[in-house]
């Protein structure tokens, strides 16, 4: 069950030379948190600007960032710049936290031309890991996803840093307890976790590019070079910086070499391969995991588009349904899905086509001998089956006529000569079903196409 929660965003004040705002997430009369935010003096409403999310250090402020100059590069490029305050000054990789931030981008989208496919991130020190903690746990399409992300200094793995520091009294603030009490809560929030890479969200930065540096002489400079070494052959854009300069977080950072580097990078949204571990139900890209069977254990999905529109779902762990989201602009004549996993569950399937609600039949049957299926039905705009392990194919039937009355007649021409003469508009549904030939236009075209179809049936 989604819950929506209403939160309202305050203007304050000017408070800089350049174009610098403070604002707070309030929710039930509560003020949650504060952050600040720069738009360019270039600013044009008539063009996307990427977006630059920049995370204080350990005792720092919503304007700390700005003693850096990452703020100056934005500018520069004409970006817009968010400095968070997350919180709280001692920490703000936990789960409240990181809603405040997607709260806070989230604002910046409503109110600004943010380039959803261009948020970089950056922080240094506490906020170093920020970036890549934030894309592990924020893979939906739908609300904002990080491009790439840089780390100065980052503290990758909470569990280790707080036995190599033995104990960290923000980590037991925020977290509920020590590593040893509340392990699941230090692991959902880390970039990495290195005892027990299969119970470790590293999985989620596949398609994520990361930026990492360390100064020279930091203990914990192994952090980034063992997630270095870990994602090298299995994240294709990974940078690791060779000849470290300064002692920690911000200072050990280029902010021109860092931006340049993000700046050649955008979001991928849309893979074929999709191999997570998910702290929570979600999505991850074209796939949802409903139900979490133990909610201290990460659901593992690991699934893909196997052939041209089929998909395997290799595994499953710790839920028992999975939706697809892959009904979208075109709606296929049927789909296989491919369960590999030896366990039953249940498979849905969803997306944003307008024509969801014009199936008027949906097929069903088990391929090569597979076992069994049940309960096939459609609930709001999903489409669920329960399957075992085997191959399968599900049709759609689809009212395509434009009227939608299940036959293409005379009246079909007629709806479509009053769209070419632009006599009237056709809505969502008519104009995908009027452009016969999909090229995008409708026009005569499409009159002798649908001529063709009354004559042939």
């Amino acid at each position: 069950m989604i819950k929506k929660e209403l939160f309202i965003l305050i203007y304050l004040s000017f408070i800089y030379a350049q174009n610098i705002y403070t604002d707070y997430i309030i929710e039930g009369g509560d003020t949650l948190d504060i952050f600040s935010y720069q738009i360019p003096s270039n600013y044009s409403s008539s063009e996307i600007h990427p977006l630059l999310v920049a995370f204080h250090q350990w005792g720092g402020n919503q304007n700390s960032t700005y003693s850096t100059n990452f703020d100056e590069e934005a500018e520069s490029r004409n970006w817009i710049f968010l400095s968070p305050f997350g919180g709280s000054s001692n920490n703000y990789n936990h789960q409240d936290a990181q809603s405040y931030v997607e709260k806070a981008i989230t604002y910046l989208m409503d109110n600004f031309q943010v380039d959803r496919n261009r948020i970089y991130m950056v922080g240094g020190s506490m906020g170093g890991a920020s970036g890549a903690i934030f894309a592990n746990n924020h893979l939906n399409p739908d609300r904002p996803m990080v491009a790439a992300t840089a780390s100065a200094s980052g503290i990758l793995d909470c569990e280790r840093r707080a036995i190599e520091m033995d104990g960290n009294n923000s980590m037991i603030e925020w977290f509920g307890g020590n590593w040893d009490e509340v392990p699941f809560e230090y692991h959902r929030n880390s970039a990495v976790y290195f005892a027990d890479s299969i119970h470790s969200m590293h999985y989620n930065l596949q398609y994520t590019p990361l930026y990492l540096d360390f100064g020279v002489t930091e203990p914990h400079r192994t952090h980034a070079e063992d997630l270095y070494n870990i994602l090298q052959d299995y994240n294709q854009n990974i940078w690791i910086d060779t000849n470290p300069t300064g002692s920690h977080g911000y200072s050990v950072i280029d902010e021109v070499h860092a931006c340049n580097w993000l700046s050649q990078h955008e979001l991928i949204s849309d893979p074929d391969i999709i191999n997570v571990n998910l702290d929570e139900p979600s999505r991850a890209y074209w796939a949802e995991a409903y139900n979490q069977i133990e909610d201290n254990n990460f659901i593992r999905l690991e699934c893909s588009r196997c052939s041209e529109n089929g998909y395997c779902i290799e595994s499953l762990n710790n839920s028992d349904t999975l939706i697809f989201h892959i009904l979208d602009t075109y709606i296929p004549p049927s789909i296989q899905l491919y369960n590999e996993d030896s366990s039953r569950i249940t498979v849905g399937v969803t997306g944003d086509s307008p024509l969801i609600p014009t199936i008027s039949n949906i097929g069903f049957e088990s391929l090569n001998s597979s076992f069994n299926w049940e309960n096939l039905n459609q609930i709001d705009d999903i489409i669920y089956v329960d399957i075992s392990s085997g191959s399968y194919s599900m049709s759609f039937e689809i009212d395509t006529d434009i009227n939608q009355d299940g036959e293409w007649n005379i009246l079909d021409i007629t709806i479509l000569m009053s769209f070419i003469i632009q006599e009237s508009s056709p809505n969502e549904i008519e104009i995908i079903n009027a452009d016969i030939n999909q090229d995008g236009i409708i026009d005569v075209l499409d009159l002798i196409l649908i001529i063709n179809i009354i004559l042939e049936t």
